[in-house]
C-alpha cells in the first residue's frame, strides 16, 4: 500500500499544472571568479531577479561545494566550513531574506574576509531560494513545501595558485581512446577538451569533441573520445587539447596504429 501511495503521489506532482511550480527566479552574476591576497577584503553585490507577476519570498544563504564523480559538472554542497576548500564561512551578506514584488529586483552585497595565510582555491555557492509552492502527501496527510533554488558560484584562487594536470592510463576499446584526467594541483580545473587525427602524411582527416571535465583538486576523472568509423589500416598521430580556462592547455601526441582486423594500438605518448 505505501509503494502505492508512493507512485500515486508521483504521478501528482507530474500532473501539476506548469505555472504551479514554475521557477521565476534569477541572478545577474552565475559565476565570481577573483584573484586574492592574503588578507584583503572583498566586496561586491549580486542582483536578484523576480520576473513574474507574483509578489516572492527569497531567502539567502552560503554553502560550499565540491564537484563529484563523475566530474561532467555535478556537484554536492555542504554547511560553511565543512571542506578542504571552504569559502562560504568567509562570506558576509546582506540582506538575507528579501520579498521581491511582481516584476521586481534586489541587489545583495557580500563581502569576503581573506584569512592572513591562504593557498590554493577556495570555493563556495550563494543560494537564492524561494517556495514554489506546497501540496498534500496521500501517503502523510501533511502538507509538503516545494523549494526552488539558483545561485551564484565563487572560484577565488590565492597568489600562489598552482594549476597541474596529468594524463594516464590511456587506452583503447574499439573505436574509443580513454584515460584519466588526474588534477595534480591546488585549483578547481575545468576541462573543455578536443582532438583532431593525422595520418603519417600529415593531413587531418577526422576531429571532435572530449567530455568536459569539473574536477576538484587531488581528483582523477575519466575522459574518453570516439574515433571515426572509417580509418583504414596505418599508422596515425592523435592530438588531444584540453583547454583548462584562461590560455592554459594541457596538449598530448598519441601516436597508434591500426590493423587491418580494426584492432587499434597506442604506440608512444608524448607532450
Amino acid at each position: 500500500m505505501k509503494r502505492t501511495f508512493s507512485v500515486l503521489f508521483f504521478c501528482l506532482l507530474l500532473s501539476l499544472s506548469a505555472n504551479a511550480f514554475s521557477f521565476n527566479l534569477s541572478i545577474d552574476v552565475p559565476k565570481v571568479k577573483l584573484k586574492v591576497k592574503a588578507g584583503e577584503i572583498i566586496r561586491g553585490s549580486l542582483t536578484v531577479r523576480n520576473p513574474s507577476e507574483d509578489e516572492i519570498k527569497v531567502k539567502v544563504y552560503a554553502e560550499d561545494f565540491s564537484y563529484i564523480a563523475p566530474y561532467n559538472g555535478a556537484k554536492k554542497f555542504f554547511p560553511p566550513g565543512s571542506t578542504e576548500f571552504s569559502l562560504a564561512h568567509w562570506i558576509t551578506f546582506s540582506p538575507q531574506e528579501i520579498i521581491l514584488p511582481a516584476f521586481g529586483k534586489k541587489k545583495v552585497n557580500y563581502a569576503i574576509k581573506v584569512p592572513a595565510e591562504v593557498s590554493g582555491g577556495y570555493y563556495a555557492v550563494l543560494f537564492f531560494e524561494t517556495s514554489l509552492g506546497a501540496i498534500t502527501s496521500p501517503e502523510e496527510g501533511a502538507n509538503i513545501l516545494i523549494l526552488g533554488r539558483v545561485g551564484s558560484l565563487f572560484f577565488l584562487e590565492a597568489e600562489d595558485s598552482l594549476k597541474k594536470a596529468k594524463i594516464e592510463k590511456i587506452a583503447t576499446e574499439g573505436n574509443t581512446v580513454k584515460g584519466d584526467f588526474l588534477n595534480r594541483g591546488n585549483l578547481i580545473i575545468i576541462s573543455k577538451g578536443s582532438f583532431y587525427v593525422m595520418d603519417d602524411q600529415g593531413m587531418i582527416f577526422d576531429r571532435g569533441k572530449i567530455n568536459d571535465i569539473y574536477i576538484s583538486p587531488g581528483d582523477k576523472a575519466p575522459f574518453s573520445l570516439t574515433l571515426a568509423d572509417d580509418i583504414s589500416p596505418g599508422s596515425y598521430t592523435l592530438i588531444t587539447s584540453f583547454d583548462l580556462e584562461e590560455g592554459d592547455l594541457l596538449v598530448r601526441e598519441i601516436d597508434f596504429s591500426k590493423d587491418a582486423t580494426g584492432e587499434l594500438k597506442i604506440l608512444q605518448v608524448r607532450e
